[in-house]
């Protein structure tokens, strides 16, 4: 990490003198046409990939009706449904890989006018944005994804019911269960920057366990389906990082006031 830094530094270091209005819209406007431009080249790298990304969205629901042996079909109802759906995979597929390039060009604009622990803090903390968004995917990818279309499946066959699932409905509840997840694993994040601004504490954050508790709840039941056991599998992993979160900020609070008492204020 401490040389992915001292790499990036020369290109974001701070800039010594103050910038007239127009050169500073100069520079938001390249960053700008880099970022879109970046999507553009992404998307249309995935043009190819749109059919193993559909098969791939599909997995889950192909297991567990092979394992159940529940009879579904997926359908368009549209002449053009079909090629809408696959330019929305392809489209928010090349979103998905030019962010870090998006990410990149966003802080070679902002970081000149940070300081540099500010500097660091984006950094470690895009780092780790990166890593829970995908933890949180491959968690709901592997675990509540299958669950849930179980649960789907067993109300239709409950009420003796075929399932003929529009693809665009499909598709959609898997992509805003995904994203969800991703979203949702961002908080711990969030926490940790707040605590590192001296925003909160963690005398605060033990104070209000209850309610922390009660919105994480609530963030599970309006990001996932609407049976109890996927909105525990958010919930839980959500609850274990916030506890991580006060264990982390108490270590770094002890460290700060050992640091006070040996200089002596």
């Amino acid at each position: 990490m401490k040389n992915l830094l001292k790499k990036l530094k020369p290109k974001f270091a701070s800039r010594d003198r103050e910038q007239p209005f127009l050169e500073h819209l100069e520079e938001f406007r390249t960053m700008l046409i880099r970022c879109l431009v970046t999507v553009a080249i992404s998307t249309a790298v995935c043009i190819p990939l749109a059919k193993p990304l559909l098969n791939w969205l599909q997995a889950p629901l192909l297991r567990v009706a092979a394992q159940n042996n529940y009879t579904f079909a997926l359908i368009t109802t549209s002449p053009v449904e079909g090629f809408m759906q696959v330019m929305k995979v392809i489209f928010a597929t090349g979103v998905l890989l030019s962010l870090p390039f998006i990410i990149y060009f966003i802080a070679r604009f902002v970081f000149p006018g940070l300081k540099q622990s500010e500097q660091k803090m984006l950094v470690y903390g895009g780092l780790a944005g990166a890593v829970l968004f995908a933890a949180g995917v491959a968690l709901c990818y592997t675990i509540t994804l299958p669950v849930a279309v179980k649960v789907m499946f067993y109300f239709n066959d409950y009420l003796g019911t075929t399932a003929y699932w529009k693809i665009d409905t499909y598709l959609g509840f898997v992509m805003q269960l995904l994203i969800g997840f991703g979203l949702a694993f961002e908080l711990p994040l969030i926490l940790l920057m707040l605590g590192r601004m001296g925003i909160i504490s963690t005398a605060q954050m033990r104070k209000y366990r209850r309610h922390v508790v009660v919105v994480i709840l609530i963030i599970a039941m309006i990001l996932t389906p609407p049976d109890v056991l996927s909105q525990l599998q958010m919930a839980i992993p959500l609850y274990i990082l916030y506890e991580l979160c006060i264990v982390i900020l108490r270590l770094r609070e002890r460290g700060i006031r050992k640091e006070k008492e040996g200089s002596g204020e």
